[in-house]
């Protein structure tokens, strides 16, 4: 059933407006003909759109509202003077339930970019509308209330995100869960039951850069990134959404290490970030070149929106002014690219540590005196692995306390414990055995033989003795775990990058290793030495910020 808006002069312009609206900022398809001639159509596109909360759009759909509705009254008066009150009202009656069950229908399937019709059967005789109305309001379950909506990062959202929605959920009584997929392979909702109302979960994961766009427009209330957000991204963000650089805004719940692939039949062992970027721009285009066969290296790199494309770029291609080569294949899943080369001998890609799958990880030295590392849980975790990164949350200053709930779930213990189960590396504290370095001072030595390295490390800003975001967070971490192993003694070591002069570095190295000390002591943990070590033992090459801002560290050592 279709009823035209009376004063279509007048609102057919405002809907054009929407429509172009829609389609320009959001990539949502309604039509203002439809919306013109259909009146549960209308309705249905109102109550959907109504959900996003953008300035330009929210002006717009009340000046709609305020029109419809004076419109409505007009009709409600013409009706009136005409004598057909009893019969307009019955209609209106059948309409609105109609319209309850297809807005159920319709918010079912509101993770589509382009807006649904409802369908609208004809009603049947007079004598026959309470019946439609009582079944309607007996039948029709009450559509899903939205809870709040994720976008972004596909390595957070293809495993992790879940894993956590569903545990946070449930922790708050929530049951009756169901994950309805969309069109998109990397869309999709999750619908349940809480307190006897139906609810749901947006879920987009179309990479890290869509989560500050979609946080900027109002399409998202979380944002999931594979890279932290930019200085630039901070100060545009800053006015609208708070400082997300901020400890408050800014949530790392998993470590993550780019792991460079080869197919398992390749005898290539370990290469340079510097070999790499030449292969990746295509300016070494043969396996000869690196002593294999005599073959095309096929490339497979992410999409441009993935944070892991964004983190390789710029730890590998734009450390040596390189661009990736037109001829690499683009894959927006991590899961597909390592696959491909399952499939192909003679491929190299780069994925997550958790999509190696069957083929083999290299390990990746920073250059000519750097140690090969493989990506392991441990190196990934202390960061010293040259191609590690953070897996980040953020939220709005003024998010929903929902939103910020999740988000404090997902780095606790528990949500700590999921991110280990999706295969990405937790930040529960791990204790490995470290060996005698041949080169090492000999209190290193003396401190390996008998004690054991943990899986943190806290790290600093150039010149800087402020803990970074994640150290603030470890700091509470390691109180935990020594309150749970009140027997073990710690052990601080401090070390610098290369720049400056010698015994400035090994002084800024104790300061650093002195304030961490500080901070233990501070919430009740004694610290039995803390040792400097300064510019000795690099982890990475001194020539790069990147490298330089690993070996700045205190590494936590117990006995």
């Amino acid at each position: 059933m279709t009823e035209k808006l009376q004063d279509a002069a007048t609102l057919y312009p405002l809907l054009q407006q929407l429509e172009q609206l829609c389609k320009a900022e959001f990539d949502i398809a309604v039509s203002a003909q439809k919306m013109r001639d259909d009146a549960a159509y209308r309705q249905l596109v109102l109550q959907e759109l109504s959900q996003i909360r953008q300035p330009q759009l929210e002006a717009m759909l009340a000046t709609l509202q305020q029109k419809l509705q004076q419109s409505a009254n007009a009709d409600a008066k013409a009706a009136t003077a005409k004598s057909r009150r009893p019969l307009l009202l019955a209609g209106v009656v059948v309409m609105l339930a109609l319209v309850s069950a297809g807005g159920y229908w319709w918010l079912n399937q509101s993770a589509t970019p382009a807006v649904a019709v409802a369908a609208m059967p004809s009603a049947e005789a007079t004598a026959q509308t309470s019946a439609v109305v009582k079944a309607a309001a007996t039948d029709t379950p009450a559509p899903a209330q939205l809870l709040f909506r994720l976008h972004g990062s596909n390595t957070v959202g293809e495993k992790l995100a879940p894993a956590l929605l569903q545990a946070f959920l449930q922790q708050q009584q929530a049951e009756g869960f169901d994950w309805q997929q969309t069109q998109s392979s990397v869309e999709r909702a999750l619908n349940f039951s809480k307190a006897g109302k139906r609810e749901k979960v947006q879920l987009h994961a179309h990479g890290s850069s869509t989560a500050f766009k979609d946080l900027a427009s109002g399409k998202a209330d979380i944002g999931m990134a594979s890279r932290r957000i930019s200085a630039d991204e901070v100060e545009k963000l800053k006015p609208q959404l708070g400082d997300l650089s901020k400890i408050g805004n800014e949530h790392i719940v998993a470590l993550d290490g780019l792991a460079v692939i080869v197919n398992q039949n390749n005898a290539l062992k370990a290469i340079s970030t510097e070999m790499l970027a030449k292969i990746f721009s295509g300016e070494v285009s043969r396996w000869s070149q690196l002593g294999g066969a005599d073959q095309p290296i096929t490339l497979y790199a992410r999409d441009d929106k993935s944070g892991t494309f964004d983190t390789f770029k710029s730890l590998v291609l734009d450390k040596f002014g390189k661009q990736l080569s037109p001829t690499a294949s683009r894959f927006e899943s991590s899961s597909e690219l390592s696959a491909k080369v399952s499939q192909d001998e003679y491929a190299i890609g780069f994925i997550g540590l958790n999509y190696i799958s069957f083929n083999k990880a290299l390990a990746i030295s920073e250059g000519a005196g750097s140690t090969p590392i493989y990506p392991t849980r441990f190196t990934i975790s202390t960061e010293d692995y040259a191609l590690s990164r953070r897996l980040y949350l953020y939220t709005p200053t003024a998010a929903s306390q929902v939103a910020k709930d999740f988000a404090q779930f997902a780095i606790s213990d528990e949500g700590q414990h999921l991110v280990e189960q999706t295969g990405l590396i937790s930040q529960n504290i791990r204790v490995e055995q470290v060996y005698p370095i041949s080169n090492a001072p000999q209190s290193y030595n003396s401190y390996a033989s008998q004690g054991q390295r943990l899986s943190l490390n806290f790290r600093f800003s150039y010149g800087d003795n402020e803990l970074d975001n994640k150290g603030k967070r470890d700091l509470q971490r390691l109180v935990r775990f020594m309150e749970q192993n009140s027997g073990r003694r710690l052990v601080l070591m401090g070390f610098s990058d290369a720049v400056g002069a010698v015994a400035n570095n090994a002084e800024l190295a104790l300061k650093r290793a002195k304030a961490v000390e500080r901070e233990l002591t501070a919430r009740g943990i004694a610290v039995m030495a803390v040792e400097s070590y300064g510019e000795m033992l690099p982890v990475a090459n001194n020539d790069t910020e990147s490298g330089r801002e690993r070996n700045r560290r205190v590494e936590v050592w117990v006995i």
